[in-house]
């Protein structure tokens, strides 16, 4: 019988933002509203040079805000990056030594940056489902990290494609409900076969009867078929907030959270299970989470973690050995730690238009350079708490409102962002859930000579995905870690509040 199911199409993507008369950002419209007032002061008082000279400046720094490039960045944005990036070469702390011949007192190799007052402890949850646990503490966050073993869609009729995406936004929407939860990711990651588990296997079934010739045969397999089979990672990080209920918001504690986030781990697992990431879906466990750590600062020495996991010692790390050694960020749009280079893109558009599920299949897929020691693109969600879905989309109508009545003849963008607003309110009445979601995309080689060509490779991969990345200038190994499955949860970590950007 012949799969008559048609592919779901997606869309109604929109960036939250608030926008004044005229379709002027609201955070521009207010600052200009004092500087009118004084003009008007100046004309009044007939110093008529003055108040254009006023005016003047006023039109071009507005001006100069709202222009933006194909980056999305503006004048200040970009002028605050520079200003931000030198400030930190100049004082030093682009360049992280740790190890015994480092600056780190104790020779340990933490990890560098927003990671490095982090914790990480192995617990038991129900039904004595073992797990590590990342604690973040100056944040209060708690992450848990889930690795997957996702079928794929090959050979999967579309009908059930279908009801994987449906079965996925249902899980995300899900995460909404729990006031604990502040953010989630997935990650996947792409790297070459070292060829380990295969040999492994074939000498593991090789019968000592044999014949020479089979033996032969048995021995040349993972020679042949190492090079040409890419590796594939999914990890799925979960971030569960500590603070408490009370108006301190203290940290409830490790041990409370630990028992908390292992209560609600068999829910959160099965629920995964119809979204197509397998049904052998699997908490790490400290150990785990430091051996990819680890790898992923170094990727040179993964053949060797690989092979120690598979004896009984393991490989014998700790958290405070994951880190890098060296790392280098003094140059902006590349980040230099071990033994490779990366460089990492971030997400600021999303598809304009309509998009099927399978999207970001090019993106995902190994690359075919040798160049790459591994490709990451992990997608950030935060989903919006059930208790603000309704009013977070009744803003978004009045925004969307406000800005098409600014104008006499709307424009079809206006039309469709009040239309679809309109439309995810009424979805947000039946049920539905709202996420804010980003994607990071990293790179790393042996060599930054490699790199200007994947400049163009990796955005080109992202346009056919109908998405626009850019690269992540001064802020390599932020995007570096936040693109690793360790449950950062960027906006908690800046100083400027999201209500803030979203008037700016």
């Amino acid at each position: 019988m012949s799969d008559t199911a048609r592919p779901d199409v997606f869309g109604n993507l929109q960036k939250p933002q608030r926008t004044g008369i005229m379709g002027i950002p609201m955070g521009v419209f207010a600052m200009s509203i004092p500087l009118v007032v004084i003009v008007i002061l100046m004309t009044v008082k007939t110093w008529y040079l003055e108040a254009l000279v006023v005016a003047l400046v006023g039109i071009v720094g507005g001006a100069l805000a709202m222009f933006r490039g194909r980056d999305g960045r503006n004048f200040y944005d970009k002028v605050m990056i520079r200003a931000a990036h030198g400030q930190r070469v100049r004082s030093g702390n682009a360049l992280y030594l740790a190890g015994p011949a480092g600056r780190v007192p104790d020779g340990k190799t933490r990890l560098p940056g927003l990671m490095a007052p982090s914790e990480l402890s192995n617990h038991v949850g129900a039904y004595d489902i073992p797990f590590g646990l990342i604690y973040n503490r100056p944040a209060k966050h708690y992450t848990v990290v889930l690795e997957a073993f996702p079928d794929g869609d090959a050979l999967v009729d579309q009908e059930r494609v279908n009801s994987m995406v449906a079965h996925w936004g249902a899980w995300l929407a899900e995460l909404g409900r729990d006031d604990a939860i502040v953010g989630a990711s997935v990650t996947v990651e792409t790297m070459p076969d070292s060829g380990f588990r295969l040999n492994r296997m074939v000498q593991g079934n090789m019968s000592p009867s044999g014949s020479d010739f089979a033996h032969a045969v048995a021995e040349a397999i993972p020679q042949q078929l190492r090079g040409g089979a890419p590796v594939l990672t999914t990890r799925i990080a979960i971030t569960f907030s500590g603070a408490g209920y009370d108006k301190e918001g203290a940290d409830r504690g490790l041990e409370t959270m630990a028992q908390e986030i292992g209560t609600r781990l068999p829910s959160l697992i099965s629920g995964l299970h119809e979204t197509g990431a397998g049904t052998t879906v699997r908490p790490c466990t400290a150990q785990d989470i430091t051996d990819f750590t680890r790898s992923a600062f170094d990727p040179t020495v993964a053949a060797q973690i690989e092979a120690a996991r598979a004896t009984p010692e393991g490989t014998g790390l700790t958290w405070h050995d994951a880190g890098p050694v060296f790392h280098d960020e003094r140059q902006p749009d590349r980040y230099f730690h071990d033994r490779a280079v990366s460089k990492s893109w971030e997400m600021h558009a999303g598809p304009q238009g309509h998009f099927q599920s399978g999207v970001l299949r090019q993106l995902l897929a190994p690359t075919n350079d040798n160049a790459i020691l591994r490709k990451r693109v992990t997608l950030l969600y935060r989903p919006v708490p059930a208790a603000d879905v309704i009013s977070t989309a009744q803003s978004d109508v009045n925004n969307a409102t406000f800005s098409a009545s600014g104008r006499q003849r709307q424009t079809a963008g206006q039309r469709a962002r009040l239309r679809y607003a309109e439309k995810a309110s009424e979805e947000v009445q039946m049920g539905a859930g709202l996420v804010r979601f980003g994607l990071i995309v990293t790179i790393t080689c042996a060599s930054s000579e490699h790199l200007p060509r994947l400049d163009k490779a990796i955005p080109g991969l992202s346009r056919r995905a109908g998405l626009a990345i850019r690269e992540a200038l001064g802020s390599q190994a932020v995007a570096f870690q936040a693109g690793m499955p360790l449950g950062l949860v960027l906006p908690a970590h800046s100083l400027v509040p999201d209500i803030v950007r979203s008037w700016l």
